[in-house]
């Protein structure tokens, strides 16, 4: 049984390795600046298996110091929003569905919330086709592309959340 929780700091050197090896999918860090990236995000998760962190999610909501340039640049143009920054799913772990249910878990959180939009970037250059096939599967629409420098190029995706299914009406009874 695999469990979604929240990321504690004896997660962190394993969350770190795991998104290093998924780099250049998602940006590099060192121990001190990916403590201080989960410390300032408003979520973060794992998928746990009881020996293995097998996937991580790191997210913003609006009105987050986060200085990174795809947050600043959705920050502009959303007002209530989940920002997923990373999901890295362990190459032990895919086919599982933990992106998936990792995703649910954001998305019950930005209902919750009132954050009407999941938002996130994957990269176009270099190319992730495979996350690329998977959010589109999911239900992600494109937004817009944006090129950071020559040979790095990232593609906008936002998913409207619909509203959760509450518990039976007791109208007419």
């Amino acid at each position: 049984m695999i469990e979604i929780r929240f990321a504690r700091a004896e997660d962190y050197p394993a969350m770190l390795a795991l998104n290093n090896g998924a780099v250049p999918a998602v940006n590099p860090h060192d121990e001190a600046s990916f403590a201080e990236l989960v410390a300032m995000a408003d979520r973060a998760w794992v998928a746990d298996d009881g020996t293995a962190i097998g996937a991580l999610l790191v997210a913003f909501g609006p009105g987050a110091p986060y200085q990174s340039r795809n947050y600043q640049w959705l920050s502009e143009r959303y007002d209530q929003f989940a920002y997923v920054d990373r999901i890295v799913v362990a190459e032990t772990h895919r086919r599982r569905g933990l992106a998936g249910r990792l995703y649910d878990s954001l998305a019950a959180h930005a209902r919750a919330t009132d954050r009407p939009t999941l938002l996130c970037e994957v990269n176009v250059e270099p190319p992730n086709p495979a996350s690329i096939a998977f959010h589109e599967a999911s239900g992600w629409s494109a937004v817009e592309d944006l090129e950071h420098e020559p040979g790095k190029v990232v593609r906008f995706f936002s998913r409207r959340l619909g509203p959760t299914a509450g518990p039976p009406s007791r109208e007419g009874t």
